[in-house]
């Protein structure tokens, strides 16, 4: 018997009698990785299961290491029903709130990579194996031009999704807004959710009074220059605000695409 089937037994026969109806039992599932995680991946990860009849129930924060090795990684389940299982490596600033892994009002997305998968029991245990994907994209904004002061501008990202669904991962429509701070001279760095629309939207402001310059549909520019917010694996996207030009320019990492867009600076 292997040992984590054995570990999966002591646990059972702990909690049940041999003697009950064993129906009544909980199952033990095991979550392990399928041999496949994004590069950049890394931190505790964070387990949510939900089941037909019993609707969302955390598990909380897990050692990384348990999830790579096949059989550490062993959660209570109902018996004889659907389990839907949820895990999110990266979770930092972010919420398990109900059915929603939240970004709190101002805060950006933290660099989530996810997997999920469901399974249904009918004996005393099951497995279940799952990759984890990267669930986001890093926004690096750079303003170019003329000197290599503090940038003149300050920046603020809109959108309607605010976190992932549980179960199942998928974009919960909600309110974002976060405006980076200046990590470095002239760059800008925001990470947001996967999204399952063109929202988006890049918001220009003057530091030295706080005006509005410009407002540009992020997420439409994109989308037209060919970014798939389904992939597994979301690249990452550069823009470049150009001072004598008067324009911007958007760039997809990992992508050979490009797009400039005219604005009034």
């Amino acid at each position: 018997m292997r040992p984590w089937r054995l570990l999966a037994a002591v646990l059972i026969a702990s909690s049940c009698s041999v003697k009950e109806d064993r129906g009544f039992c909980p199952a033990w599932c095991v979550v392990y990785s399928d041999g496949y995680v994004a590069e950049g991946c890394r931190g505790e990860l964070t387990c949510n299961l939900a089941s037909s009849g019993q609707g969302n129930f955390e598990y909380g924060r897990k050692d990384f290491s348990s999830f790579k090795r096949r059989g550490d990684l062993v959660l209570e389940v109902p018996r004889y029903e659907q389990v839907f299982v949820d895990v999110f490596c990266g979770v930092d600033e972010m919420e398990l709130n109900g059915s929603v892994l939240a970004i709190p009002l101002g805060f950006c997305c933290d660099s989530i990579y996810s997997g999920h998968g469901s399974v249904f029991i009918a004996g005393e245990e099951g497995e279940t194996g799952l990759p984890l994907n990267k669930d986001f994209a890093s926004l690096v904004l750079r303003v170019e031009g003329e000197d290599e002061e503090e940038s003149p501008f300050t920046f603020r990202i809109l959108g309607n999704v605010d976190g992932y669904e549980l179960p199942g991962g998928a974009p919960h429509r909600g309110e974002f807004d976060f405006c980076p701070s200046e990590e470095a001279v002239r760059v800008f760095r925001a990470r947001v959710p996967r999204q399952n629309d063109g929202s988006l939207m890049l918001e220009i402001y003057d530091k030295t009074d706080a005006s509005l310059v410009t407002r540009q549909k992020l997420g439409e520019i994109i989308m037209k220059k060919g970014y798939d917010w389904a992939v597994p694996d979301l690249p990452d996207i550069d823009l470049y605000v150009n001072l004598s030009e008067s324009s911007f320019i958007v760039e997809i990492g990992e992508w050979e695409i490009s797009e400039t867009v005219n604005v009034i600076l």
